[in-house]
């Protein structure tokens, strides 16, 4: 990268923190950036499963979807982000609440072009775990006892590690139907 693109980035990541502190990040959006960011590490469990409690709020739905579907759909310089968004919405739809599978079914297109997505850095195949996400997503909706058995789960899972009780946590019970 020359130097001009290089103060450019710089120049460009001032102006992005800048707006955040300007805009007074809630702590919803920050979790959000870190676990959707194109940055070369993964986002920890903790605070996937704080993104996970968040989606039983409708507002914080609706910022928490409106931001993966965003990162899905970036192009192949980003494809860590969309790995990442992939990787949330998996890990929403097993931990989330019921409104995360509601949305991702109807907006599964949004999914299903990643089935074919391609592309190379550095000779290597970096859409290769996209594809596999998007399928095992893809899976996962569509199929209700799959469904069922990952989100209980995930709920034990939660119960073990977290030491709480399942109501004490959020919703992970998935019916089939709409939630309020």
């Amino acid at each position: 990268m020359n130097l001009a693109g290089s103060a450019l980035n710089a120049l460009d990541s001032v102006k992005k923190a800048a707006n955040r502190v300007a805009h007074r990040e809630s702590p919803l959006e920050k979790n959000l950036r870190e676990a959707t960011s194109n940055q070369n590490w993964g986002c920890p469990n903790s605070v996937l499963h704080d993104i996970a409690r968040s989606s039983t709020h409708w507002e914080d739905c609706q910022t928490i979807m409106t931001e993966v579907w965003s990162a899905v759909q970036e192009k192949g310089g980003k494809w860590r982000r969309v790995l990442k968004a992939l990787t949330l919405l998996e890990f929403l739809i097993k931990n989330g609440s019921d409104r995360v599978v509601d949305d991702t079914r109807r907006d599964q297109f949004k999914v299903r072009s990643l089935e074919s997505f391609s592309y190379s850095e550095d000779g290597k195949d970096r859409g290769a775990a996209i594809r596999d996400k998007a399928r095992a997503i893809l899976e996962l909706i569509s199929d209700m006892e799959l469904l069922r058995s990952e989100r209980d789960k995930a709920r034990s899972h939660r119960d073990k590690f977290m030491g709480m009780s399942s109501a004490d946590t959020y919703s992970s019970s998935y019916t089939g139907g709409s939630s309020s």
